[in-house]
């Protein structure tokens, strides 16, 4: 079963850009060490602007790591009992990290930048057995508001490219893995072109699992946010309701999910509820994993963050998987 952790090396997948890359070595090796100590077998690294490309070497921003650096961080990792997973985020809202490339979408130059990203990063990982192509909170204008530049896909070029991209990583020999975004929205579309097997996906929720544990709107920071929608719980959100609908039936469908838990939105019991929820309801064939993602960079101002994340999964694995 995947234990992981979703890490950050570059940091450019949201509209603040960061011109160079928010990573230290010291933050790393911390983590790297908890994540060992904790049981994880698996850290899925968001790379971004933080790689020296050989196929796109422009893409890179100082502190990016060298195509060696990437080499040797695979094998320390695998020495450590840890596989090392890449991720390259392709949704039009978290891809601030290609560049000019991004405001190409869907164009023939941008196809031919995604393939060459996804062949360079399968041969730097050692052949990894899962490629992570992110493409989540892109169909959704509300995450635009403050761009801009806004452009992103929706409809038949949503499904286009994101069978494109699962394609580019399937031909070099790994699974393609999503964010549950495009599966949960567009559920009925989705399950006609995509089959068990061919993709593993990763639901997301960050919020109580329970009634007790849910977050009330009524003087919350969510307040002003959820103004005029009638909630009384941040968990009444359309992505929460979603979540709760369509998990378990996507598993049940028979494609491998991941659960992604987080302490990120301060919803302390987030991960027990998480772990314990799919470890009832979830058919265990198809429930891969677990993963927690702390959503800040490594650096040692979060590393505090980032272990208690880990530390908690641990624990509910610990409670739940028996």
């Amino acid at each position: 079963m995947i234990w992981s952790l979703y890490a950050t090396l570059g940091y450019n997948m949201w509209p603040n850009i960061h011109e160079t890359v928010p990573f230290e070595d010291e933050a790393w090796e911390k983590v790297i060490d908890k994540a060992a100590e904790c049981g994880f077998n698996q850290i899925v690294l968001d790379l971004g602007e933080g790689v020296h490309y050989g196929s796109h070497p422009e893409l890179a921003h100082p502190g990016a790591w060298t195509r060696e650096r990437v080499r040797e961080e695979v094998k320390k990792l695998k020495e450590k009992g840890i596989e090392l997973i890449p991720k390259l985020n392709f949704s039009a809202y978290h891809d601030q990290w290609l560049g000019d490339y991004g405001k190409m979408l869907s164009l023939p130059k941008y196809y031919e930048v995604c393939r060459d990203l996804i062949t360079e990063v399968y041969s730097l990982f050692d052949k990894p057995r899962f490629i992570h192509i992110g493409m989540d909170e892109e169909d959704d204008p509300q995450f635009f508001k403050n761009q801009e530049l806004v452009t992103f896909r929706r409809g038949e070029l949503l499904f286009h490219d994101l069978r494109f991209l699962c394609d580019c990583v399937s031909d070099m020999g790994a699974t393609p893995w999503i964010w549950c975004d495009i599966p949960y929205i567009h559920r009925e579309e989705f399950l006609k072109r995509f089959k068990p097997g061919s993709v593993m996906i990763s639901p997301w929720n960050y919020r109580g699992l329970k009634e007790e544990h849910f977050t009330p709107i009524a003087g919350s920071i969510y307040e002003e946010y959820y103004k005029g929608t009638g909630y009384k719980y941040v968990e009444e959100d359309p992505l929460c309701v979603r979540y709760m609908e369509y998990s378990v039936p996507t598993a049940e469908a028979g494609f491998d999910i991941v659960p992604c838990a987080s302490i990120c939105f301060g919803c302390m019991y987030n991960p027990d509820d998480v772990v314990e929820y799919f470890a009832e309801n979830a058919p265990k064939e198809h429930l891969a994993g677990f993963m927690t993602a702390p959503w800040c960079s490594t650096e040692m101002k979060n590393v505090d963050a980032i272990i208690k994340n880990m530390e908690m999964l641990r624990d509910a694995r610990e409670k739940f998987i028996k």
